[in-house]
């Protein structure tokens, strides 16, 4: 709403799909052939980063990445066949699992034994430690 105040020939497209090789979805043949200009990210994984990175030079779409892991984060413009990619690059492997995987889009067997871990910790541990703290 916002940015069609700005611009009002901007049109925004968004999607909260899960995004791969395998999860065409909503990125098919038919959305790449579109008046798509511009893709901005907001992905939880490397695997979907690097996919849609892909598919944006393959396809020579602008790209904006962004992401955050606690209080980093991190914003990356590719434009294809001029600037890196998102490819081009590499991170440093993630030691965590973001919040926004574990409770949107839990795909890996490691995200629901955090899943379990976090949710016995809440109930067995920090509520009977606030109720001793408040009980002494």
């Amino acid at each position: 709403e916002a940015i069609s105040r700005l611009n009002p020939s901007v049109r925004i497209e968004s999607h909260t799909s899960k995004v791969g090789d395998a999860e065409l979805g909503p990125f098919d043949s038919k959305f790449w052939s579109k008046k798509v200009h511009v893709v901005l990210n907001a992905l939880d994984n490397v695997d979907a980063r690097l996919y849609m990175d892909g598919q944006c030079v393959a396809n020579r779409k602008a790209l904006v990445d962004a992401g955050t892991l606690g209080s980093k984060g991190n914003v990356q413009v590719v434009v294809p066949h001029l600037s890196e990619s998102y490819a081009s690059s590499a991170d440093p492997p993630d030691q965590s699992i973001p919040v926004c995987t574990l409770k949107n889009f839990p795909y890996a067997i490691s995200h629901t034994i955090q899943w379990g871990r976090d949710l016995f910790d809440g109930l067995f541990v920090r509520r009977p430690k606030q109720a001793n703290h408040y009980a002494d």
